[in-house]
């Protein structure tokens, strides 16, 4: 699931065990999609709930360094 963002979008994924095929983890990558798709930041939460609120986090963080001060 990607979320876009303005310039910038964060996605969740549930990644498996390659050996037993039950689920590991959750992954939220945060890409910026302007001018072209490159991922920035990347991190991992035991429940998706728990990567989706830090994948929003991060992605507030950057946008807040990323927008001038008026």
């Amino acid at each position: 699931m990607r979320v876009y963002e303005g310039a910038y979008a964060y996605e969740v994924e549930q990644i498996f065990d390659s050996a037993t095929r039950l689920p590991k983890y959750w992954r939220y990558n945060i890409f910026q999609i302007r001018p072209r798709d490159k991922k920035i930041s990347s991190g991992q939460a035991p429940t998706r709930e728990a990567a989706e609120k830090l994948g929003r986090n991060e992605l507030n963080k950057i946008q807040r360094r990323d927008t001038p001060a008026a």
